[in-house]
């Protein structure tokens, strides 16, 4: 297996985001079709913040914070009891455009008008890492279906790890991101485009490992080796020790979900999540052929909808895993996340109550659980008190090669690629980084308090 070579790795770490940015025709972030027929048409309830025992003032400034000119924001929206109080969308701004322009001098103020102009609350957003949250509910809707358990070996599945250390791990350890393998990182030396990133370290490792560049973004993954020099064996006893966030341990669970039930990961999606929800969603696939659905899902991010349907799954977990007075998910599966000790697990975050450190802001905040994406995507879950927070960054997807979202990097107007703003769509030029904090969006709320 792949040693990562040090001059081909830094190369490819340049060339690595945006050349998936295009110029010319691509899609368009208002066109929405639904792929399939939602089995309800549900309609979010609006109300006053002080209705619901929120000070206005508290809510507003939460709101104008993440809607900062020069924060990159599409969106942002606060929840609770199951009633919006706060909900704001913004095209890009003049400040915004000129930013970025400074930053990529292919980028021009028309181009990113079409893209990023014209926002409203049926424009998509995407989930970037969000979407490792979206797969976990799905293994937690199988589990409580009875069509599989998180508990099982992966090596069940996965036989390709049948002979080595990697036969003990379970879904489980990949779902926690404890699973021992290296991160992938990819590399054009390497038959299968994916080595295991050798060189680097775990701390600087939180971006999950680089492998949207391979054709085939599964294959690599699952020739990820046990890491052996920093573990020596597996010990299901001492998951901590194993903690590692990566790419790689959430594609492959796309795959273990085709190998258990038959039926690729999107598609079970659709039929008992989505429609159920009714959300229309886009998930994205890599760029092989054959696989799971004429290409393999990235279960480790890229699913497309508005910022509203990104909030239903945050009120699917605080109505206790029931929607429209069906179950969907497991009370047990929405305890295990709402009850998360551990900053991670189950592909979701956690802020613990009276937080402290440079990380969290102050004064401390509630307890939240969160889902999160690269480039600024949150949903914040406040099981306590029935409210929730999302926020997305300025985004459209780029589809120049095709209409099927299948992700193939390349160069300007010849790419497919989800492009959201800032990091991505400049990553090429200077890169700008996110000046966004969603803590501190979070602390406006807590901090000024509820009216109660």
């Amino acid at each position: 297996m792949f040693r990562a070579n040090r001059k081909v790795f830094k190369n490819l770490i340049i060339l690595s985001t945006i050349s998936f940015i295009s110029c010319g025709g691509g899609g368009d972030n208002l066109e929405i079709s639904p792929p399939t027929t939602p089995v309800y048409t549900y309609t979010w309830e609006t109300a006053s913040p002080e209705s619901v025992g929120l000070r206005p003032s508290a809510v507003q400034d939460a709101l104008d914070y993440a809607m900062f000119n020069g924060n990159y924001s599409q969106s942002a929206i606060i929840v609770k009891d199951e009633k919006i109080v706060g909900e704001v969308y913004r095209s890009i701004s003049d400040t915004e455009k000129a930013n970025l322009i400074n930053a990529n001098s292919v980028l021009t103020d028309s181009f990113l008008e079409e893209k990023m102009g014209a926002v409203n609350s049926n424009s998509l957003v995407t989930s970037w890492s969000m979407g490792k949250s979206f797969t976990s509910i799905i293994f937690g809707i199988a589990e409580t279906q009875g069509v599989l358990s998180i508990n099982s070996r992966a090596s069940d599945y996965l036989n390709e790890w049948t002979t080595d250390e990697r036969r003990n791990i379970t879904i489980k350890n990949l779902l926690d991101m404890r699973s021992g393998l290296y991160q992938g990182c990819y590399d054009i030396t390497e038959a299968d485009q994916v080595g295991n990133c050798s060189e680097l370290p775990a701390s600087q490792s939180v971006g999950g490992g680089d492998i949207v560049l391979a054709s085939n973004q599964l294959i690599g993954c699952i020739n990820q080796e046990f890491n052996t020099t920093l573990h020596v064996s597996y010990n299901y006893q001492s998951q901590d020790a194993y903690y590692l966030y990566s790419n790689c341990d959430s594609m492959l669970l796309g795959e273990i979900f085709y190998r258990v039930t038959g039926q690729d990961i999107e598609d079970f999606a659709q039929r008992n999540l989505f429609s159920k929800l009714d959300i229309t969603a886009y998930w994205w696939k890599d760029a092989s052929s054959g696989g799971q659905d004429n290409g393999n899902y990235l279960t480790y991010c890229c699913i497309d909808m508005t910022a509203r349907d990104f909030l239903k799954i945050g009120q699917l977990l605080l109505n206790d895993g029931v929607w429209n007075g069906e179950r969907i998910l497991s009370s047990s599966y929405v305890k295990q996340i709402s009850d998360l000790q551990k900053t991670y697990g189950l592909k979701f975050w956690a802020v613990p109550s009276q937080s402290a450190g440079i990380a969290y802001p102050d004064p401390p905040l509630n307890r939240l659980i969160y889902l999160a994406g690269f480039d600024g995507q949150y949903v914040f879950i406040d099981f306590e008190n029935k409210i929730l927070m999302a926020r997305n960054s300025l985004y459209y997807p780029a589809l120049d090669l095709t209409p099927e979202r299948k992700m193939i990097a390349g160069s300007i107007g010849t790419s497919n690629f989800t492009v959201t703003s800032p990091t991505i769509i400049t990553s090429r030029g200077t890169r700008l980084g996110l000046t966004f904090s969603p803590f501190t969006m979070a602390r406006f709320l807590y901090d000024l308090g509820s009216q109660n």
